[in-house]
């Protein structure tokens, strides 16, 4: 009988420490609201990298690395753009953040163009035959 008398004890007490969280302000949902444009964006920028992704790998040894690569950068690419947007607001008030994405933008085209200057010298010249 005292076994039963504490587990209902124990229950009771639980009850009473639980009851508390019944009473707690209700969460807001968060997707009751629609997407912002910029939500939108970011949402369809994430989806492309995914997408990139999936295509370099299910089209693993059909394509050249050459082509993988390009796939690569290309969501390198868009990530980039993808923070732009996304911390654009950050940039018009601080100088240094403004120059630090320049800077990083200036670095994903001088990757982007090295690796069109690399394809453009394994090109063979027709004229040396």
């Amino acid at each position: 009988m005292t076994r039963l008398l504490q587990r209902a004890a124990i229950t009771a007490i639980a009850a009473l420490a639980c009851r508390g969280s019944a009473f707690a302000q209700q969460l807001p949902k968060p997707l009751s609201e629609p997407l912002t444009g910029r939500e939108q964006f970011l949402t369809a920028a994430i989806g492309a990298m995914i997408l990139c992704g999936l295509a370099s790998f299910v089209l693993l040894g059909r394509i050249t690395d050459r082509t993988h690569v390009a796939l690569a950068l290309f969501g390198v690419l868009i990530g980039g753009f993808a923070l732009l947007v996304m911390f654009g607001g950050v940039l018009y008030d601080n100088p240094v953040a403004a120059a630090v994405a320049l800077l990083l933008l200036v670095g994903i085209f001088k990757l982007m163009s090295l690796f069109e200057a690399g394809r453009k010298a394994a090109r063979k010249d027709p004229s040396e035959g």
